[in-house]
């Protein structure tokens, strides 16, 4: 009985030690600013991975017209 009685207030205090959650509701604010420069890094990538297909496919086609002539 006297477990209990120990056990029961422990329980609560645990509990109310570990409180709500608490989500936050703020809006995401992004500016115009943040959004053109975004968009600008995804074209500079865009060009980027396009210009390296094309040197790879260059340096493929050396490599076929090198073994070609072996």
């Amino acid at each position: 009985m006297k477990k209990t009685l120990y056990l029961l207030p422990l329980i609560g205090l645990l509990m109310s030690c570990t409180g709500e959650k608490k989500q936050s509701n703020a809006p995401v604010e992004v500016n115009y600013e943040q959004t053109e420069a975004l968009e600008a890094s995804i074209d500079n990538l865009d060009a980027a991975i396009e210009s390296s297909e094309l040197e790879i496919e260059q340096t493929q086609k050396e490599i076929d017209s090198l073994l070609d002539n072996l």
